[in-house]
């Protein structure tokens, strides 16, 4: 069911259209054949986005049921419900950031989301943001007020981690970033922050609004960061079909404005460029991304491994046991020495 899976991606994603594929091959799943492919886009975080793709199918003498269609635009109607109360939770929280002259970076979910052709249809996770102030590069005290005030608006507020904060505000999970990274895995998780940090301190100006009052990452700050947080999804939970697909997006929004030279100079220096190398091959041969840019490298010999995974893993690198989270360290270790 994979090859029909991608298929369906890709239609959702409008990477192409029901024009330029075999649709006949739709016409004998069996039932069984339907709940597979529903499942596994369940299970991979892209439910709404495959069924976007089975929209654009004619379904007259497919063998998909009544039942089964009804119940996943179900789903697909809780994923866009609960992406509004997200985004209103969102903003109102940020207000109260913004009033207090702290800018809101919102990273991942709802700002991969605006590179979808529904961000509606991408599935929410919590809520990521980076509080900093443009008049200071340590954004640390940015990070510290934003508590405060968070707690002040009556959220439940979590300080135990060092990395980020967890606040909890009106039915929604805030993560408030005081690092990007796991700063004390060693130095090179240190030196990766400085990295990313410097980078930010740079671009301040280039991120773009998202709401009245959050804005998105600059755009070369996020090939950076998707680049190291799905590596990092990779070794310790394994990644998911929703990870590929936001760089897949990215890639086809963003692909010729990212500097790229710099780009894969930062990988090689955070032993992130094979890595990188393999999430393009994915997206160009799964996921159907055209390359039009010569500066980008589009081929992995790692990219089928890393695919496989994703679909079939699932193990955690927490659990107990040497499962398939040890395979993929061993993978990444490949990356991160072989010259």
């Amino acid at each position: 069911m994979e090859r029909e899976l991608f298929a369906l991606l890709q239609l959702g994603l409008q990477i192409t259209d029901a024009s330029s594929i075999d649709i006949s091959e739709f016409a004998s799943l069996s039932k069984e054949e339907w709940t597979t492919i529903k499942e596994m886009a369940v299970k991979q975080g892209v439910s709404a986005i495959v069924l976007d793709g089975v929209n654009q199918l004619s379904l007259s003498g497919y063998n998909m049921s009544a039942e089964m269609k009804l119940e996943w635009i179900g789903e697909a109607l809780q994923i866009e419900l609960r992406n509004r109360q997200q985004m209103a939770v969102m903003e109102e929280m940020a207000g109260k950031w913004k009033e207090k002259g702290l800018r809101v970076m919102i990273m991942k979910g709802q700002a991969n989301g605006t590179m979808y052709p529904k961000p509606e249809h991408r599935s929410p996770g919590d809520i990521d943001c980076y509080l900093f102030n443009d008049k200071a590069n340590d954004n640390k005290e940015a990070y510290k007020f934003g508590n405060v005030i968070a707690r002040s608006a009556g959220a439940k507020v979590d300080e135990s981690w060092y990395k980020h904060s967890v606040i909890s505000y009106k039915g929604e999970t805030f993560e408030n970033h005081q690092y990007f990274v796991h700063t004390r895995d060693g130095k090179r998780g240190k030196w990766l922050e400085k990295e990313l940090e410097n980078a930010l301190n740079v671009e301040k100006t280039a991120c773009a609004p998202l709401t009245q009052s959050t804005v998105v990452p600059p755009v070369q700050w996020t090939a950076m960061f998707l680049t190291y947080h799905a590596c990092a999804h990779f070794i310790s939970e394994g990644l998911r079909l929703k990870q590929i697909v936001d760089w897949a997006m990215f890639l086809k929004v963003h692909q010729n404005v990212v500097e790229w030279g710099d780009f894969y100079a930062f990988c090689e220096r955070n032993h992130l460029r094979m890595f990188a190398d393999a999430m393009t091959a994915i997206a160009v041969n799964y996921l159907g991304i055209n390359i039009s840019n010569s500066e980008v490298f589009p081929e992995s010999s790692y990219a089928d491994k890393i695919m496989q995974s994703a679909l079939y893993d699932e193990d955690y690198v927490f659990g107990s046991g040497k499962g398939n989270w040890y395979n993929r360290f061993h993978l990444i270790r490949n990356f991160k020495f072989r010259k």
